[in-house]
């Protein structure tokens, strides 16, 4: 991080490519927990609504029987 910035133009630019990880660190970050959370929480709701079809095709089948 020993570059200096000049004027306005191109500050930001240069300060993002400073901040961004390069090679294999970059590579090895775990990602963090608010994204693993918010897959599980689609898997079940997911998990949920085909649980929902088959307890009502189940129920549905019963009530032809009768």
């Amino acid at each position: 991080m020993a570059s200096v910035r000049t004027g306005l133009r191109g500050g930001r630019a240069e300060l993002d490519q400073e901040l961004r990880p390069v090679g294999r660190a970059a590579s090895t970050r775990v990602p963090d927990l608010a994204n693993w959370s918010l897959f599980v929480l689609d898997l079940v709701y997911v998990l949920g609504v085909i649980a929902l079809f088959v307890t009502v095709g189940l129920l549905g089948k019963a009530v032809e029987k009768l």
